[in-house]
């Protein structure tokens, strides 16, 4: 098995469940994507018009070739009739493609627009040709305590995949036992991601792994595991009132978006009354008195409750007002944040960034 090259190109690693765990497996990779810029050329004079909207230039979708080789030697004899249709159930439903770029492990959502076979390329592979339509058009910086890194190994690849011989000359009757539970093909630990297995802990190491063939993973989003296991600490932007009297928090925060995002979650945990958020200048004011937790999310979608116990309720979307441009922009670096409308109690505002890149 090779290993992979260190360069600053992105090394792809995972589609869906699908593992890509060495450097033969890739063959050729080809990356297309363009900006949305339009120039109109003068009639009379040098070069052309070019209007700018943004401090940054948005990007269309992208476009990915990528050619998978699978050596069906590196596979359990009994595995191999059935990982033809392993890789059709992951390859012909959108998700998560991940890539390891600049020692950062990163992912966009991707499906499959087109695929086609070479028999004669690799005897004893199988060899496909496959075009990606990352429709986003950008890649998102993974959080490390959403994501983790298992244990991965091509000889237990279908442990857990509910594949068997389908016994149609059979013609008893074969009935499940009371429990049912022994029904099941596989009954999947889940034991592996844990806080020891989060890219928080394993960090930048288990990516050179991946880079220098070293241990093999495969990457699993799990937000509501991570929620369980990280609790207040999930996000990791807060800002707390220095003293309960005063009426606003203010402070910075870090990201690390090499892109201008939009995608901003915000949490007020305390007591408010007309609470004023302000992100890099934009303002926008939440109407009513809340003493709870209330949250923003980057759908716009708001929500309270009055501890973290209670179900969520919705809060009517009149209660936004808008004082500038529509929603908040985190850039890279460093970005000032301000919430004012607090009232005398102690209180903290959580900022969870969508980080992004290309």
């Amino acid at each position: 098995m090779n290993c992979y090259n260190l360069n600053p190109l992105k090394t792809y690693v995972q589609f869906n469940d699908l593992v890509i765990d060495s450097a033969e497996e890739i063959s050729s990779a080809s990356l297309k994507q363009d900006t949305k810029t339009t120039t109109q050329e003068y009639s009379y004079g040098h070069g052309s018009y070019v209007a700018f909207q943004k401090n940054q230039q948005f990007l269309t979708e992208g476009d990915l070739s990528l050619t998978l080789n699978f050596n069906y030697e590196h596979f359990h004899d009994e595995d191999r009739r059935f990982l033809r249709d392993y890789f059709n159930l992951n390859l012909l439903k959108p998700g998560r493609l991940w890539a390891i770029q600049d020692n950062k492990l990163i992912w966009a959502w991707a499906y499959v627009t087109g695929f086609s076979e070479d028999y004669k390329k690799y005897q004893g592979y199988l060899s496909i040709d496959i075009d990606f339509k990352l429709w986003e058009g950008v890649w998102h910086i993974a959080d490390t305590k959403k994501t983790f890194l298992v244990p991965y190994s091509v000889c237990n690849i279908l442990d857990c995949e509910d594949f068997r011989d389908a016994q149609e000359c059979v013609s008893c009757c074969v009935a499940c036992p009371p429990d049912m539970e022994t029904c099941n093909s596989c009954l999947c630990d889940c034991g592996d991601i844990t806080e020891e297995t989060s890219l928080c802990v394993m960090g930048t190491k288990a990516l050179e792994d991946f880079m220098n063939c070293g241990n093999s993973y495969k990457i699993v989003y799990d937000c509501i595991k991570g929620e369980q296991i990280f609790g207040d600490d999930l996000i990791k932007n807060k800002i707390c009132k220095k003293d309960y009297c005063v009426e606003s928090i203010a402070g910075r925060f870090y990201s690390g978006t090499i892109l201008d995002t939009d995608k901003v979650k915000l949490i007020l945990d305390g007591k408010f009354q007309n609470p004023e958020i302000e992100i890099n200048g934009n303002k926008m004011m939440i109407l009513g008195e809340y003493d709870g937790i209330l949250t923003l999310d980057s759908s716009w979608n708001l929500y309270f409750t009055a501890d973290g116990c209670c179900a969520s309720e919705e809060v009517d979307l009149d209660n936004l007002v808008i004082e500038d441009e529509f929603g908040f922009t985190v850039h890279h670096g460093m970005n000032r944040l301000v919430v004012t409308g607090s009232c005398c109690k102690m209180a903290c505002v959580y900022i969870d960034v969508d980080e992004l890149t290309n």
